[in-house]
């Protein structure tokens, strides 16, 4: 994808908003700082991982991947910045190149008022700086201007980009976004770069939400905490239908006999996220 580096383009800054609550999508190599996306529309569940395409110049933990958007769409994508893979980095000021250097971006942005341009060789489109809140969690908003040369309608947001056509053609429009730690190298922190392909249309993509396991077995008159909130930070609400076998207050469940205890979680989702209903069955036995 590129071999990005600081870049001398205008700089503006844009508000944070608040954390996602959703939970990161990569990895991260111990004690370095990073920055990963948390909002649940652009990770590897619509993406296609193109790590190994720039593995060679950033640090073991440094993801990257491509997916579509329709032309013209308003993005905003949140990110959790830790300054050692853990600790949250609180008003810590992020740097976000906008059709990053080296990539051969060519999509056309705004962010803000500000317009985005062409990527350069070691220069960006656009750098934006925005700072993150008390939990490290930064949010840039920013939207796709192409009117015309945007690829083809897509059906399949993993689609390999090799098959991309524009007018019936093989050819590619697309953006790469690139977060810089302040300070830090390109092999000195793990980041999460984004490509994103502009395309006529793309299909609707409502991510589902993921819950820590529970135990598939307990003895009686034991108590657990059942998981709280979904991966995506959404209250989950917690059902016993079976009662002589185990009840629950909340999360809190409790075990009575020998039997199978059965559980409903549920909650709505949200406007981006699907509503979670899922059943649990434990064995409970002496």
């Amino acid at each position: 994808m590129n071999l990005l580096t600081k870049t001398k383009a205008v700089a503006i800054v844009i508000a944070l908003a608040a954390s996602t609550g959703i939970a990161s999508t990569s990895a991260t190599a111990a004690g370095l700082p990073s920055i990963r996306i948390t909002t649940a529309q652009f990770s590897a569940a619509n993406g296609i991982d193109a790590t190994g395409d720039i593995a060679q110049y950033y640090s073991a933990g440094t993801k990257a991947f491509y997916t579509y958007i329709a032309a013209g769409s308003t993005l905003s994508i949140t990110y959790h910045v830790t300054t050692d893979g853990t600790t949250p980095a609180a008003n810590t000021e992020i740097l976000m190149q906008f059709n990053a250097p080296w990539s051969g971006s060519k999509a056309k942005w705004t962010a803000g008022t500000a317009i985005v341009g062409p990527s350069g060789d070691g220069v960006a489109g656009l750098d934006v700086k925005a700072t993150t809140d008390a939990k490290g969690n930064v949010t840039f908003t920013f939207k796709n201007t192409d009117t015309t040369g945007v690829e083809d309608a897509v059906t399949d947001l993993k689609q390999d980009r090799g098959a991309t056509k524009i007018a019936g053609v093989a050819g590619r429009l697309y953006g790469t976004i690139k977060p810089v730690y302040p300070g830090k190298g390109d092999k000195e922190a793990d980041v999460d770069l984004i490509t994103l392909d502009i395309a006529k249309s793309v299909p609707v993509f409502v991510p589902t939400q993921s819950v820590d396991a529970v135990a598939k077995s307990m003895k009686p008159y034991k108590s657990i905490a059942l998981p709280a909130k979904s991966a995506e930070g959404i209250k989950i609400v917690w059902k016993s239908s079976t009662p002589t076998v185990c009840t629950n207050s909340g999360v809190r469940l409790i075990t009575k006999k020998a039997g199978e205890c059965k559980l409903t979680g549920t909650n709505d989702g949200s406007a981006v996220i699907s509503a979670l209903s899922m059943a649990v069955t434990i064995t409970v036995a002496k």
